[in-house]
């Protein structure tokens, strides 16, 4: 049997335009990033008048889709009658679904104002001095930053991911305010000076008013008795070395 001597069986109009509706609305449905209902309404209304045209721009169209469903022909194909009783079902139960997905109470998480880099005074970044051994990213060593690996993969990868992409085991649960951070976006670290870094390590967030799951990983130095969410917390420099290791890992370079 040759490819050409293939052919898909004839559908009625109103079957086709049945599956182009929902086959536009799937694809909107579950696109990714996602597109609001608001949208897809519009989106929606647009297939609908563009099918609208399609029907009744010839007078044969316009009978083919009445027909469908005010007549029964003798003879009719068994195939035929299925559709047109399933269409019959299928339309007013869409119809109902849609009706009451609008209407029904739903819950959405009161709106903030989150930012995933929060501004910080002058006076804190100018009281974080960076050391001389990672002021200058060329002059990193092999060996700090084989520490910082470390670190990070006993401590950070379970929400960062071990590709530092943000996808960690424990990622999914952190959807609200904001996922964590994907360091491999130039839009993170990369637009970030060190001693940015290092306060947002060590401070955090879950603690304080930026209501970020990021935790402080020090316990600062004026406050020896404060007690952190986790059992492992970083000395000053194992904390530079983590980030260290961020920017090697990421092949960013901090900003300066």
């Amino acid at each position: 049997m040759k490819l050409r001597d293939f052919r898909l069986p004839h559908l009625p109009l109103p079957s086709r335009v049945f599956l182009v509706l929902a086959g536009i609305f799937l694809l909107l449905k579950l696109a990714r990033p996602v597109i609001p209902g608001s949208v897809i309404v519009l989106y929606m209304g647009f297939v609908m008048a563009g099918i609208i045209i399609h029907i009744t721009l010839t007078d044969h169209r316009i009978r083919e889709f009445n027909e469908f469903f005010l007549s029964e022909p003798e003879g009719e194909p068994t195939a035929t009658r299925a559709q047109r009783w399933v269409l019959l079902a299928v339309i007013p139960l869409s119809m109902g679904w849609w009706v009451y997905d609008t209407l029904r109470p739903t819950y959405a998480p009161p709106v903030e104002i989150f930012q995933r880099h929060p501004t910080v005074g002058e006076e804190i970044l100018g009281s974080i001095k960076v050391p001389d051994w990672v002021a200058e990213p060329a002059k990193w060593s092999p060996e700090a930053i084989a520490k910082g690996k470390v670190l990070y993969e006993a401590n950070c990868a379970v929400c960062h991911g071990e590709k530092l992409d943000g996808t960690g085991p424990a990622a999914e649960g952190f959807r609200y305010p904001i996922r964590p951070a994907n360091f491999q976006d130039a839009g993170t670290i990369a637009q970030l000076t060190l001693p940015y870094v290092y306060w947002r390590l060590t401070v955090g967030g879950i603690q304080n008013q930026f209501n970020s799951p990021m935790p402080r990983w020090t316990t600062p130095a004026d406050d020896p008795e404060a007690s952190t969410l986790h059992s492992y917390d970083f000395t000053t420099e194992e904390a530079w070395e983590v980030i260290m290791y961020l920017y090697r890992a990421t092949g960013h370079e901090p900003r300066k």
